[in-house]
């Protein structure tokens, strides 16, 4: 996938950044109590999905013999006729990409001002969102969509994350940093007009993510579809919860 795209990602970050306007709102207030059960129920299924990643075997060749294309769903087999290698570089790059748009909040400011207060909320939610990932990986062990394919080496297919299709943690990690990046954008700035193009900048980059985890070969349809909404929800839900302990 071409590097332009990541040029284009930066540019509409910097700009969307160079329309904050500080209005002195601080909209959140964790209290004690909400940061430890995120914390805790974060911390308990990272736990919880540690000890059961030391029960989930390597595929054997058997056991990629005896994967059936047939069923795999028609939305799903897109994936498996494609094998990138340049598509999975560019999809970790994008990934450091979202990690650093929070920074872009502390541009102005009103970020500044509530750097404390944001810093839980991100850290408890990428907590959350980890945990929830790696979770659903273990419980499903769903084979990699190039697992099907005939060009892809053996040696990757006989590796323990070639069962970790479900669900795309480069989409899910992306779309929380994307959607939170606009969600805290939008607490601390309600009637900024530059809203719009944090929220289009946010669902961008993981529905980029996406197409290239497919293209990869790394995930199917419904992997990605699944990260987005998932990580996505996080994003949103975490930053509420922290809103609501202010009483509104």
């Amino acid at each position: 996938m071409p590097n332009p795209l990541c040029r284009l990602f930066l540019f509409l970050l910097c700009i969307c950044s160079s329309l904050l306007v500080a209005q002195g709102l601080k909209p959140y207030n964790p209290s004690p109590a909400t940061n430890a059960t995120l914390i805790g129920l974060g911390g308990t299924l990272t736990i919880g999905s540690t000890l059961l990643d030391r029960r989930v075997k390597p595929m054997t060749e058997e056991d990629i013999k005896m994967l059936d294309f047939d069923k795999i769903p028609g939305i799903d087999r897109y994936s498996t006729r494609h094998l990138s290698y340049a598509s999975d570089e560019f999809t970790d790059k994008l990934l450091l990409t979202s990690f650093a748009s929070p920074f872009f909040l502390m541009l102005d400011k009103t970020g500044r001002d509530n750097f404390e207060d944001m810093a839980m909320v991100v850290f408890q939610g990428a907590m959350l969102n980890s945990a929830l990932i790696n979770l659903s990986k273990v419980v499903a062990k769903r084979a990699r969509p190039y697992n099907y394919n005939p060009d892809a080496p053996l040696d990757t297919k006989l590796r323990k994350s070639s069962r970790y299709s479900f669900y795309s943690g480069h989409v899910a990690t992306s779309a929380y940093f994307s959607f939170t990046t606009a969600q805290l954008y939008s607490d601390l700035h309600p009637n900024s007009k530059a809203r719009p193009y944090i929220w289009a900048a946010a669902a961008l980059i993981p529905a980029t993510v996406a197409y290239g985890r497919m293209r990869a070969g790394k995930h199917f349809f419904t992997d990605v579809l699944v990260g987005f909404i998932a990580g996505s929800a996080i994003a949103i839900a975490v930053p509420a919860i922290h809103r609501a302990g202010r009483g509104e």
